[in-house]
């Protein structure tokens, strides 16, 4: 079972692991540690620090830039207090900018990518893993994030969905505008009797196109990396961690027409969420008969390639803590465990649908200070029609922190029929995985990777499978290395993952060189070779895939970008494959097929009004040539509206008798929000190459904190022969209320 692993741990992995440890004994780093005095004053969230205990606080200042370059101080400077009673935190921050300067594209909640924000962390624990983000803008408009992974990746290692009740008034000047805030302490998880955190502030400014942080982070790192906080130390320790029992109930009123058999329903739903705490550090969330109604439809999709595509998870439930349930094996090729699948599934004709979660729980958090346990149970409803049985899903996860910020993994999943159903279907009575990840982090950061091992196992002896491997980054100001290796045996089957494909061996390699020019323009330059490498030992080591790319892109300091690519592609097909859906007599046929391309890619610069990214490729494709334009236009109206428009392009060319064709997908989207607590968005997509139109219409009202009223319209036809047939229809009016016991 083993016999992949020893082999893979050769002598380069124990020589990088060697000097991962050399590294964590010699780096050292003096505090700046941040005083935070304790009040028995009572604060008056009004965005006006006139209380006597705030001019009593400690002032903290002298931002640094972190981009266009990490070597200077910030243009504009911010300032930031705390105070601290039995109950509360707050903490006030100026920041210096006139009123014309500021952008807000956003009134909604955590305002979206392109709106002017301030933000603080707290890595409560200080474990330099997890945290929680507080901030807001101007005009006061709240944004709170959690923090995993310790934030080392921008844009993966943070989750917005994640909603704390806290207090924000803002006041308005001419030069600057402050900020006070008051978050309760039930709202957060800390050690009892905590005397100190960590933390860092961030913040941005889209007019400059300027990036801060209170304390300095390379720009190489992710500026939310929380290697990079610093201590936030208390007059006296804050006591029990104090946080309420919450509970979420709704009630949705589902209104619904199926044209195909005239049929109509009208249903009456309820259920909820609910979470209680446990200790100092775990979280016991439950769901019963959820209901996801008033979650954005799925981005449809052009897929050309031979694989299936992973679409994001975008439920809530499933979004908290999703840390401790992802970022296992290799997540592009195989990832052992994708929540996406529990509760999604295919019907007799292979189209997916919803399989219906009767309930649920999850135990999430922290066992002791570098211990965290994950377990998830959710029971999925019998579908006759389709042939599905209910199934109980069970997923156990451990993670051990080992010396300053790497870490072990352990993952066992299972999936098992319940009931006495037996449909015949391809589907086995259980499935079940069991493995470990290794991460290791330098405490520069600048060293990372991972060694991995997965078996599973079904009722057929055959069905028994291995996925292992590794990964190893390293990363500078100048020099940017990534390597991967994947071996995944043929009968690997992970019914709660994502596969793209199984027996092969993936051999990956990029190395970027970075060149910061001396330019008013330029903030650097990119160069450098990709290699991705395909093939089946088990075939005699058959090559399958080969992609090797020469890579050039220009960023600009007004956080525009170019990107310039040659590629070339050798694919062998081992089955025929018809990628249009429109040659079924006559596939692209089996064989090697050795072509080359050209990418282009602009995108604009994100402080105007309107901004797009622009993407093209032509050049050979299989026995063939392609010509490809993707699109994305972005219109905001400050305050009030974001609008964008998805707009691509695929013309095959493929020789006789194959049929050529022309692949268009639309997708508009407007998203207005009236205030604060009003919110309406419109999103409609349609594509030719699924000949299906569809909208999705969703009001929101937020009448309390995180508490919501829903109208959610959506429908679904198809374009055959030039004629729109309506599919289903359906409204939704929804309520949910937030509870704290």
């Amino acid at each position: 079972m083993f016999s992949d692993l020893i082999k893979m741990l050769n002598k380069p992995v124990f020589l990088l692991i060697f000097a991962l440890f050399f590294n964590q004994i010699f780096s050292q780093k003096k505090a700046d540690s941040t005083y935070v005095r304790f009040t028995n004053q009572k604060i008056i969230i009004d965005g006006i620090d006139d209380e006597i205990d705030w001019e009593k606080a400690e002032l903290k200042s002298d931002f640094r830039q972190w981009f266009p370059t990490d070597s200077i101080k910030a243009l504009k400077q911010t300032e930031i207090k705390f105070l601290y009673d039995l109950n509360n935190i707050y903490a006030f921050i100026k920041c210096y900018e006139s009123e014309e300067e500021s952008i807000i594209s956003s009134l909604r909640r955590d305002m979206g990518r392109f709106s002017d924000f301030f933000l603080f962390t707290f890595d409560t624990f200080n474990d330099l893993t997890n945290a929680y983000a507080f901030g807001g803008n101007s005009v006061g408009v709240k944004k709170d994030e959690i923090f995993f992974n310790g934030g080392r990746t921008l844009g993966e290692d943070t989750n917005w969905d994640w909603d704390a009740k806290f207090d924000l008034e803002t006041k308005i000047y001419e030069d600057f505008y402050t900020a006070e805030i008051r978050i309760p302490l039930s709202s957060i998880r800390f050690a009892n009797n905590s005397k100190s955190w960590r933390y860092n502030v961030f913040r941005r400014r889209i007019i400059a196109n300027e990036i801060s942080t209170l304390f300095r982070v390379p720009q190489e790192q992710s500026f939310i990396n929380l290697s990079f906080t610093e201590p936030l130390v208390f007059e006296r320790p804050l006591g029990k961690s104090k946080t309420p029992i919450t509970i979420i109930p709704y009630v949705n009123l589902l209104k619904s027409k199926t044209f195909e058999n005239n049929e109509k329903t009208n249903n009456l739903e309820y259920g909820g969420d609910g979470r209680v705490f446990i200790g100092t550090g775990l979280n016991l969330d439950f769901t019963i008969n959820p209901d996801f109604s008033q979650i954005e439809v799925d981005d449809q999709i052009i897929n050309l390639t031979r694989f299936a595509v992973a679409l994001p998870e975008k439920r809530q439930f499933f979004i908290q803590n999703s840390d401790l349930f992802s970022g296992f094996g290799d997540f592009y090729e195989n990832r052992p465990f994708f929540t996406r699948r529990i509760g999604v599934t295919k019907d007799l004709n292979g189209n997916t649908i919803q399989n219906k979660i009767r309930a649920g729980v999850r135990l999430s958090g922290k066992l002791t200070k570098r211990l965290r346990i994950g377990l998830l149970n959710m029971q999925t409803a019998k579908d006759e029609e389709n042939l599905i049985s209910s199934n109980n899903n069970t997923v156990l996860s451990f993670q051990q922190n080992v010396f300053s910020k790497s870490n072990f993994k352990f993952l066992f999943v299972n999936r098992e029929e319940v009931g006495q159903e037996n449909f015949e279907s391809e589907q086995e009575r259980y499935n079940r995985l069991l493995g470990f990840d290794y991460n290791f982090i330098s405490k520069n950061d600048k060293i990372r990777g991972k060694i991995f091992f997965y078996n599973t196992f079904s009722p057929s002896e055959e069905n028994e499978g291995i996925s292992s491997g590794f990964r190893f980054n390293y990363n500078d100001i100048k020099n940017r290395f990534r390597t991967v290796f994947t071996r995944t045996t043929p009968n690997f089957t992970s019914d709660l993952g994502f596969s793209r494909r199984t027996g092969f061996k993936k051999n990956y390699t990029k190395y970027d060189r970075v060149f910061f020019p001396k330019s008013k323009s330029i903030q650097s330059i990119t160069i450098g070779p990709e290699l991705y490498y395909i093939d089946k030992p088990e075939e005699n080591n058959l090559v399958t895939d080969r992609r090797l790319n020469a890579n050039l892109s220009f960023n600009f300091k007004n956080r525009s970008r170019i990107d310039l690519a040659l590629v070339n592609t050798f694919i062998y097909l081992e089955n025929t494959f018809d990628p249009t859906g429109i040659n079924i007599d006559s596939p692209i046929t089996e064989g090697a097929y050795d072509t080359s391309q050209f990418e282009f890619g602009y995108t604009s610069t994100n402080r105007r009004k309107f901004r797009f990214k622009s993407e093209i490729s032509f050049g050979g494709y299989f026995s063939g040539e392609k010509f490809s334009i993707s699109n994305n236009f972005n219109f905001r109206i400050d305050k009030l509206l974001q609008a964008s428009l998805k707009l691509s392009y695929d013309k095959i060319n493929l020789p006789e008798p194959q049929k050529s064709v022309g692949l268009i997908l639309v997708s508009p989207k407007l998203d207005f929000t009236f205030s604060k607590n009003i919110f309406w968005a419109s999103f409609i997509q349609f594509s030719n190459f699924s000949n299906s139109l569809g909208i999705n219409s969703r009001l929101q009202w937020r009448f309390a904190p995180l508490s919501d009223l829903f109208l959610v319209y959506t429908d679904n036809s198809n374009y055959l022969e030039n004629d729109l047939i309506p599919n289903f229809r359906t409204i939704n009016l929804k309520i949910t209320y937030w509870i704290n016991i």
